[in-house]
């Protein structure tokens, strides 16, 4: 939040009501949310950052939208792989190591999930959306007085 206020761009956070629980190591969950908030902050000069979660059949669905510098059609099968950056120039204009994408996407995996980019190109803005397992309800078990385990 304060990186986008300190460039003057508007965060928005919208969480559908009654949103799925999901079974996740919420430091990981966190460390994706942070990635994803922050790569789209990083990439955007002017304009917006919108963070929107919602159920989705069995998955929950996190979208990070930003009307960044977007991704050029061609390196967006890439945005995913280590060390790999859009502009690997010597003079580039924005900082990293290129692990922060591929870090999402190995966390989102071990949580059985999936992680997408899109991007109509450059100047276009781009969107992560992570999809994560809605967690199956297990039925409670109940413990007698005896110990005896009944369903």
């Amino acid at each position: 939040r304060l990186a986008a206020e300190s460039k003057g761009l508007r965060l928005t956070c919208d969480l559908a009501p009654n949103l799925p629980r999901i079974v996740a190591d919420p430091d990981r969950l966190r460390q994706i949310v942070y990635n994803l908030v922050g790569n789209a902050v990083k990439f955007t000069a002017v304009g917006a950052v919108d963070v929107v979660a919602r159920a989705e059949g069995d998955w929950l669905t996190l979208r990070v939208h930003d009307s960044g510098i977007g991704i050029r059609a061609a390196f967006l099968p890439y945005v995913f792989d280590r060390f790999r950056q859009a502009d690997g120039s010597v003079s580039r204009e924005f900082g990293g190591l290129g692990l922060g994408l591929s870090i999402v996407r190995a966390l989102v995996e071990l949580h059985g999930g999936t992680v997408t980019a899109e991007s109509r190109g450059e100047g276009a803005g781009a969107t992560f959306s992570v999809r994560l397992p809605v967690a199956v309800p297990q039925p409670r078990r109940h413990t007698d007085i005896v110990g005896a385990r009944s369903e």
